[in-house]
Parts: structure tokens; C-alpha cells; sequence
């Protein structure tokens, strides 16, 4: 057992010279072992060990026993020992949450903070093949894709480690018993009322008659899937960058490319986008929740189909049209766009934003994550005009009087250059596909009553700098 523990440390990179570990010790036969087995490996490894048991008070006085056991052990092996305690089924009452779910966010909470207060570099985790492969059984029969397959990964967050996540259960039984070890025994573990005990004691045994290397199959069908996800990671990256914008929880996703990506790819950068309003944006989510603290890391039957009703509205729905998401989120089509938001920010109107500008100046609008600058620049005679066509710089007599940065506003007309008369901002909308939510947060510039400036069609007709001008007001517009 000690050179398959030795090995996973070495393949993984789990332990560095040096470093700190917190053992994770609940008094049961992995934990213990883990224990004992990186006491031995501790002078090869070079890293120094220190115990960590955090009481669930589920079990009345069965928790208190477990606790005094663990500190029993760490007294023989004179190992330093952190404990902490909470009432976990005080707090999953007061959530309406899991009972399991709450006992591995408050454990997992206590484990990280030992990290941050610098008591340990690591935590070490007793996880073993066996519960890599129940883990993988159990979010098949739940439903899920490649992420999940990946199942109890061997580093997470780079503060949890599971050392002997490739090491037979029997091994370490057999390990421990070896070494005339004494373990706690947790009664619900046996508690076939829980889906994965049952899937333990009853599915597993049954599959490892039709073929006894079903948990080596399962454990490396789980490896193959973590360097999947690891590809994923790199090749969805630019293509995040390239076809995804986001501004605050709103993010939109441009149709076109979608359409012409393989449907592997459009579903992950939909997924991704899921995320993104979701406040989890990451091209892959590293951990996992089998072990670590809970959250909505692994795609099921759910995340399936909302990603492939996503593609449909994305296809074939009419501009206009939308989708209820999960937590509360909508999509919702526009012209060549998705746009996917919370459905608070679909209740709460956009207040607008309007600004009174003293040239020179810079104008940040944190409404639209944009700043604006409006500064006064020499024009030599005979030589190009800044911006190519000048369509950002305006006449610098129309400086001297009062400028108002707005967004527009329905009713709004503009004179285009080059064009005999005024039109609706909203026809041009209409023509350049401009859907309804970005025509809210359009900047204009305003000189009197009349727009002067519009994003994208530069200044109106009779405002660019005549002839003979020699100064000009230019307006430049970037993402803050």
C-alpha cells in the first residue's frame, strides 16, 4: 500500500519538500491509514504532519468518541492536532439544505481556512479507488457528461490532496490490520436508505462479479475524463474571448459562429455562458463535489436538455423570443445574439445615465462599462484626419457650448452624414440589427436638443470641423 500511496504522491505532485499537511482524520480505516501512512513516508517526503478532525455532532455521543479517539492518536504519534466543531444539522435546518451536503461545505470550510491562516500548505484526504468508483457510478445513474465522468479529483483548489485516490479499499483494511491498527466504524455507512451506500454495498459487488476489475475500470475511465476536461480548458479559452461578451451578469453570445462550431464546442461555450451568469466564470471548473465543498461543477440530465433548448432558440427562434433558465436566468434572442441574464435584471428597468461634459474631460459611465474622452486636437493642413474618415471629431465651436453624454432615448432622431435627412435612431437600430437591450445603454451626444454624436455612426451631418478649421473635438469611447 505504501508504494501505491508513493507513487500517486509522485504522479500527482502531491507533497512537496517543505511543505505542511494537515491530515484529515475522522477516526475512520482510510482517514487512519492516510494518517499512519504519511507519518512513515513523512522523513522521505520531507514535509511536516499535523492532524485536523472536524466534529459533525451528528451522532450524539458516537461523534464524541470518534473525536477523543482521533486525539488519543495524535498524542501516540506526538503530531500537533486542530479540531473544530459545528451543528450541522442545526445549519442544513436553518438553510433547508442537505443534511450530507451541509456536513461537507462546513468540514470543507474548516479545511481551507487552515490553509488561509497558514497552519498548513495542504490538506490531505482519506478518498480512496473505491470511492473514486462509486462516485463515477453514482453521477451515471444521475446523469452526466465528461465533466462528471471525471469524478474525486486528486488535487483541488491546490490546497486539498487525496493521496490514496488509487488504492483499494481492501488494501488499506488489509494495511491497517497489518500493522494491529485499531479504526471507527460510522454506522451510516450502512445505511442503505442513501443512495451511494447502496451503490456500495449492493451495486459495486454486483458489477465486480460480472467483471472484478470494474473499479480499476472506473477509476481510470475517470483519469481519461480529468485530461479531457484539461483539454477542454485550453481550446475553449479563445473561443470565450472571441464569441462571448460579458458586461456585469449579462452575457451575450454571437449566433453565427455558434451555429458553425461542431455541437461538442457550441454546447461547452453555452455551458460556460450558464456559468457566467451563474457568477462561476471559468472555462473548466477544477475540483470536484463528490469530496470537496459542494457546487454546481458537474453537467446532469438537467444542464443536458437547457443547453440543447439554448441551441434552439440560438437556431431556429425568432428575434425577440426567450427561454427560462435555471436560478432564476433568462436567454433571450436578438437578431444574431444571445443574450443570457439573471431574471432580476430583466425586472429591474435601466435607469439610464446622462452626464454634463466641460471639455477637455473623461467621462466614465459605469452603466455601460465604458469611459469616454473628449478632448480638443490640432488639425494640420493637407494631412489625414484622425480616426480616417473624421467621423469622431466634431467642430470645436460645438464645445463652447453646453455637451450632454445620454443614452438614447425612444424618439431619438439623428442626421447621418452623407444622407439628405434626419431618421429615428431606431430605424438604424433595425437596419444594423441593434437589439432592444444595447439600444438602452446607446450613447449619444447631445448639443441643445439636437444629437451631435451617436456610437458607431460618428458625428451628425453640418458638425464635422469645416475647411479651414484648425482645431477639432474628438470623442474616443473604450471598455473600462
Amino acid at each position: 500500500m505504501l508504494d501505491q500511496v508513493r507513487e500517486t504522491i509522485r504522479r500527482y505532485h502531491l507533497i512537496a519538500p517543505g511543505q505542511r499537511i494537515a491530515v484529515a482524520c475522522s477516526g475512520g480505516p482510510d482517514s487512519t491509514a492516510l494518517l499512519l501512512a504519511l507519518e512513515e513516508l513523512s522523513s522521505e517526503l520531507g514535509c511536516a504532519l499535523s492532524f485536523t478532525h472536524f466534529n459533525h455532532q451528528l451522532r450524539g455521543e458516537h461523534s464524541q468518541q470518534d473525536e477523543q479517539f482521533v486525539r488519543e492518536l495524535a498524542d501516540r504519534l506526538h503530531l500537533p492536532i486542530h479540531v473544530s466543531a459545528a451543528d450541522v444539522r442545526g445549519c442544513a435546518a436553518q438553510a433547508h439544505a442537505n443534511l450530507e451536503a451541509t456536513a461537507r461545505r462546513l468540514r470543507y470550510q474548516y479545511f481551507y481556512s487552515l490553509v488561509d491562516i497558514g497552519v498548513a500548505d495542504r490538506v490531505a484526504v482519506g478518498h480512496t479507488a473505491d470511492d473514486q468508483a462509486e462516485t463515477v457510478l453514482h453521477r451515471l445513474l444521475r446523469g452526466t457528461g465528461i465533466r462528471g465522468l471525471a469524478g474525486i479529483h486528486p488535487v483541488v483548489g491546490g490546497r486539498v490532496i487525496r493521496p490514496l485516490l488509487e488504492t483499494r479499499r481492501q488494501a488499506v483494511l488489509d494495511w491497517l490490520s497489518s500493522r494491529q491498527q485499531l479504526w471507527r466504524e460510522d454506522s451510516t455507512n450502512r445505511d442503505l436508505r442513501f443512495l451511494r451506500n447502496r451503490i456500495r454495498h449492493q451495486l459495486l459487488p454486483l458489477l465486480a462479479e460480472m467483471n472484478p476489475r470494474v473499479v480499476g475500470i472506473l477509476t481510470h475511465t475517470a483519469e481519461i475524463a480529468r485530461d479531457e476536461e484539461l483539454f477542454w480548458e485550453g481550446y475553449l479559452e479563445p473561443l470565450v474571448a472571441q464569441h462571448l461578451r460579458q458586461e456585469g451578469e449579462k452575457v451575450w453570445v454571437e449566433v453565427g459562429p455558434l451555429r458553425r462550431m461542431p455541437p461538442a464546442v457550441a454546447r461547452r461555450l453555452l455551458r460556460y455562458a450558464l456559468r457566467a451568469v451563474r457568477g462561476k466564470c471559468s472555462t473548466s471548473d477544477r475540483g470536484d463535489s463528490a469530496g470537496g465543498p459542494p457546487s454546481p461543477r458537474t453537467e446532469g440530465p438537467a444542464d443536458f436538455l437547457q443547453t440543447r433548448r439554448l441551441l434552439d432558440l440560438a437556431f431556429s427562434g425568432r428575434s425577440g423570443s426567450s427561454l427560462s433558465l435555471p436560478q432564476g436566468g433568462v436567454a433571450k434572442k436578438e437578431f444574431a445574439t444571445l443574450l443570457l441574464e439573471p431574471a432580476a435584471l430583466v425586472e429591474t428597468a435601466f435607469p439610464g445615465f446622462l452626464y454634463s461634459i466641460q471639455v477637455p474631460a473623461v467621462i466614465p459611465i459605469p452603466e455601460i462599462g465604458s469611459s469616454f474622452a473628449f478632448e480638443l486636437i490640432s488639425l494640420e493642413s493637407g494631412k489625414a484626419r484622425y480616426n480616417g474618415s473624421g467621423k469622431d471629431l466634431l467642430d470645436r465651436r460645438v464645445s463652447e457650448g453646453p455637451l450632454i453624454l445620454r443614452n438614447w432615448r425612444p424618439g431619438d432622431a439623428y442626421h447621418q452624414r452623407g444622407h439628405r435627412r434626419p431618421r429615428k435612431l431606431k430605424e438604424l437600430f433595425q437596419r444594423q440589427r441593434v437589439s432592444k437591450s444595447e439600444r438602452l445603454r446607446w450613447p449619444v451626444v447631445v448639443a441643445g436638443e439636437q444629437i451631435v454624436w451617436s456610437r458607431e455612426w460618428g458625428i451628425a451631418e453640418g458638425f464635422a470641423p469645416g475647411p479651414g478649421s484648425k482645431e477639432a473635438l474628438r470623442i474616443r469611447e473604450w471598455k473600462s
